[in-house]
């Protein structure tokens, strides 16, 4: 993986980590469709496009999360290091890929919205909530 998508998967995965804050924040919340087109956006240009494109996205994912941090009141998840992905980790985004992958015709539902931000705040390196999600 090129560095370029390495910063910009980094990025995918603080806007989930900021926002699985947020959804914490206020019991029963989950973001409206905008915050998940964002992602699975981005997780396109991810899997499909070139590093130019990788690296011209990051920056507005990387703003996203600061507009959800200040809208929210949750702090900004800075980029996650992919690099340090444990193996239940790196299952857990290979789900997150196939989930995007699954949608690009169809917005996703409400459910899988919501494990999709969890799940993308579970790939944090701090995080030991990926086995429970992968099992969902």
């Amino acid at each position: 993986m090129s560095d370029q998508k390495k910063q910009l998967a980094g990025a995918v995965i603080a806007l989930g980590a900021t926002i699985t804050d947020a959804m914490d924040d206020v019991p029963g919340f989950v973001p409206c469709g905008t915050p998940a087109q964002v992602i699975l956006d981005a997780i396109s240009t991810y899997t499909d496009a070139d590093d130019a494109a990788a690296e011209q996205v990051t920056p507005n994912i990387v703003a996203f999360a600061g507009h959800v941090s200040e809208h929210r009141g949750v702090a900004a998840h800075e980029p996650a290091d992919v690099d340090a992905l444990d193996d239940t980790q790196r299952q857990l985004a290979q789900r997150v890929l196939d989930l995007s992958a699954a949608n690009t015709a169809a917005a996703p539902e409400p459910a899988q919205v919501e494990w999709l931000y969890r799940s993308l705040g579970a790939l944090e390196p701090a995080s030991d909530k990926a086995a429970d999600l992968l099992a969902q």
